[in-house]
């Protein structure tokens, strides 16, 4: 399988916690950068031969008006009526009836929403403008255009953030009776507002234990309400998993196409400049050779992220050498971190919150 992802970079506002390529910008940029994609778009199209999903994330891909998103959409057009999955990233108080009769128009079949948490007074460390009646306003739109493939992203792990917060977030959800749902916990990012205010214990983060048992609660109130946890962070009815980043985790190729974005195609990686002007410019930074050391570290670091593992006879096939000739993991297998079954090699789910421990030793 092959993705295509586009990265709009623009936001209303900077997020405390957020270290994604973006930008406060005026929309004269908006259309000089749709140009930028455009030119690259053209110098990458012996890539985009056959697309099986696309994702268009950000920055706030709907904070565009409705001509440059229009335009944006008629552009992926012949990528999006023949590929199977086609995702949106969207901010909920900025989704009108108009974008989302767009979003249908031009086969957007999946939308993903950044809601982060439903608390007022965490969303206001987060740095977020939106309201728990403007998600629910935004879900309802959606749902009145055939739109019902939605996602939401939830942040756990917040300053300040206590268990009683987590189930109010949880219980939000549920009601809802949406297919699938993304809970990160939160990393801590150099250089971004939140680090600033922490390191001048302005704010504080929870310990470890209770952000443990954070997980170790969603983990549970989803399997209670028949979510499939099928990667560290994601939950999804069956047959609502995400295509497009079970592509990453699986080692598919994808086209990157954006300030910031990256590119794995033909054995090559590439990644694009993080800076508007640069990137009109220039576009790429740097292209690299993935080697064959290399794709099999990368085989199982992306596929332990799954909650079913990775193949050991899918290793030797892919790559004639044994998965444990390669890789000495007899400290992780002895310590339960670790575990076979059948084929599969896995992280146990009540030890995935664990799980850097054993993706250092492919790094």
């Amino acid at each position: 399988m092959r993705g295509l992802y586009i990265h709009i970079p623009f936001c209303k506002q900077i997020c405390s916690y957020c270290d994604f390529p973006k930008m406060v910008a005026k929309e004269e940029n908006h259309l000089k950068y749709l140009i930028a994609l455009e030119n690259e778009l053209k110098a990458k199209v012996c890539l985009l031969d056959k697309i099986d999903t696309v994702y268009i994330g950000g920055g706030t891909p709907n904070l565009l008006n409705n001509q440059l998103l229009e335009r944006l959409l008629k552009l992926l057009k012949p990528y999006l009526d023949s590929s199977l999955e086609n995702t949106i990233e969207c901010n909920p108080d900025l989704i009108t009836d108009l974008q989302a009769k767009l979003f249908k128009k031009y086969h957007i079949n999946r939308v993903s929403m950044g809601v982060e948490t439903i608390n007022p007074k965490l969303l206001a460390i987060l740095g977020r403008k939106h309201t728990k009646n403007d998600v629910l306003n935004a879900i309802n739109i959606l749902n009145l255009n055939g739109i019902r493939n939605i996602n939401l992203d939830f942040i756990f792990g917040l300053p300040f953030e206590t268990i009683e917060d987590l189930n109010n977030d949880l219980d939000f959800y549920f009601s809802l009776k949406l297919p699938h749902a993304s809970f990160y916990s939160l990393i801590l990012e150099e250089k971004t507002i939140m680090s600033y205010k922490i390191e001048r214990k302005e704010i504080e983060l929870p310990d470890d234990d209770l952000v443990a048992s954070m997980y170790d609660l969603i983990n549970l109130r989803m399997k209670e309400n028949d979510y499939i946890h099928y990667e560290i962070s994601n939950y999804a009815k069956l047959g609502y998993e995400s295509s497009h980043n079970l592509l990453y985790w699986t080692q598919g190729e994808y086209v990157g196409i954006g300030m910031g974005a990256a590119g794995y195609c033909n054995d090559f990686r590439y990644t694009n400049y993080k800076t508007l002007k640069n990137y009109i410019e220039k576009v790429e930074e740097d292209r690299i050779f993935i080697s064959l050391d290399e794709k099999k570290k990368e085989y199982c670091l992306l596929g332990l992220r799954k909650l079913s593992g990775v193949s050991i006879s899918g290793y030797f096939n892919q790559f004639h050498t044994k998965l444990f000739d390669d890789f000495d993991l007899s400290a992780h297998l002895d310590t339960g971190l670790l575990k076979i079954n059948g084929d599969m090699l896995y992280i146990p789910e009540e030890k995935m919150f664990l799980s850097n421990i054993v993706f250092l030793e492919f790094v």
